[in-house]
């Protein structure tokens, strides 16, 4: 007789079979409408039709800032800030990022500049440490499938300049914005995007390949030429309708160094070349390249900073440390690609801290500006000035800066002492994301 193998404890009344109940794959087909919910749903993350928000080109329309804690504190930024939000045309919506600590402080500059009703403020956790340079964690990107487009802060594969990369995601935390992430290596201000174009500064394309070769981040095809590749990547992920073009030079470029020199009879430390690249005189193109538009032959005009021509206009040598032959380069290379190029007065000039007995040269760039190409709204360009103080002497520079644009047909708007942000590598480009044009 075969032995008994009974469960110690009866099994539930609910626990049916694993195969039950039997799939009728016929009498699914016949009911269309239960058989579609089966079907696997399919959800691709990301853009379908990205459209880089222009540099230039469109009103502006929707402007992002950050205003950190230190903004309102002892370096005394608030004024600049005020003078800008007040001089930005009454159409443009403000979202600006800020420290708790100096939210009313923002407040207060909103309402003297008549802003508060366009302005939406985003606090940041007291304890994240971001910066003013609201323009390079990301690079603003709007899908085109959307009706109305939404803007994306597409990020880099990395950005570890202090808390700045967690910016991205407290904006889309809190309002419309959205942000979404890509394998590549980029920054907002080495990236400037023109109406049929992008233009790239060269190290950056040169860091993904490195990151490539580190990492093995991003699958490559067998047998394609690498370089194209990414190429190519910058071109799906930013703007497939926009031509890529990188800006470089082949010279060599100085990189940072510091060297002992005499003020006032005693012992000093002089900082030059503070802020090269590898392939680029600065390390962001916004600095030294603005976007102009196109002439009446159709090409499109660039600026390009000139230290020499600023020489020239102060009626002073250059600096040897000005890289003048690299700007050159940069320039020439430029026009070699198509472009009308115009060089303009980059002035390179310093300032001293007394209590570590430093001195720091850094340039005082007027090209990193706003720009607004629009046949409704008009062409106008807001400016940083420099002419201030101790740099009163560089007043010939913003005049003759305002002089160009207008002689370009632009309207000119000249802003603030941009002397304490030029210091820190960079001006009114830097502190601002377009986000919608």
């Amino acid at each position: 007789m075969a032995t008994l193998r009974e469960n110690p404890f009866p099994l539930p009344a609910s626990l049916g079979r694993r195969n039950a109940p039997t799939l009728d794959l016929q009498e699914l087909a016949a009911r269309s409408a239960t058989f579609r919910t089966l079907e696997a749903t399919i959800a691709r993350p990301g853009l379908e039709r990205p459209r880089a928000v222009s540099s230039a080109h469109g009103p502006l329309r929707h402007i992002l800032f950050a205003y950190p804690g230190y903004a309102g504190g002892e370096f005394g930024y608030r004024g600049v800030y005020e003078d800008l939000f007040s001089k930005l045309p009454e159409t443009t919506r403000l979202t600006v990022l800020s420290h708790p600590t100096v939210t009313a402080d923002l407040q207060g500059a909103l309402e003297a500049a008549s802003a508060s009703s366009r302005a939406t403020i985003v606090e940041a956790p007291a304890h994240l440490n971001f910066l003013v340079w609201a323009e390079d964690p990301y690079v603003a990107v709007q899908d085109a499938a959307d009706d109305p487009p939404t803007t994306y802060l597409v990020e880099p594969f990395t950005f570890t300049r202090v808390g700045d990369a967690a910016m991205a995601d407290l904006v889309a935390d809190a309002t419309a914005v959205q942000s979404t992430q890509s394998p590549l290596y980029f920054q907002g201000g080495n990236v400037l995007i023109g109406d049929d174009f992008v233009l790239i500064g060269a190290d950056y394309p040169a860091n993904t390949l490195a990151l490539i070769d580190r990492y093995r981040h991003i699958d490559v095809p067998a047998g394609v030429d690498l370089g194209e590749f990414v190429r190519g990547l910058y071109r799906e992920t930013l703007d497939p309708d926009r031509d890529v073009r990188y800006v470089g030079t082949k010279l060599p470029v100085p990189q940072y160094m510091r060297r002992r020199i005499t003020v006032d009879g005693q012992p000093w430390t002089e900082e030059l070349y503070l802020g090269t690249g590898t392939a680029q005189p600065i390390f962001h193109i916004d600095m030294f390249i603005s976007l102009a538009g196109r002439d009446a032959d159709g090409r499109y005009r660039l600026l390009v900073g000139s230290p020499p021509l600023a020489s020239e206009i102060l009626g002073a040598p250059t600096p040897e440390h000005a890289m003048a032959a690299i700007f050159d380069d940069v320039a020439a290379q430029l026009e070699r690609q198509g472009f009308s190029v115009l060089r303009n007065p980059l002035p390179l000039t310093w300032v001293d801290d007394r209590s570590t007995r430093t001195r720091t040269w850094y340039f005082a760039t007027a090209n990193n500006s706003l720009v607004q190409i629009d046949d409704a709204a008009g062409d106008a360009v807001w400016l940083p000035s420099y002419g201030h103080g101790p740099w009163a002497y560089l007043a010939p520079i913003d005049a003759e800066m305002k002089r160009i644009w207008e002689g370009l047909g632009f309207e000119v708007h000249q802003l603030g002492d941009f002397n304490p942000f030029a210091q820190n590598l960079g001006s009114v480009h830097c502190i601002k994301k377009y986000l919608e044009r």
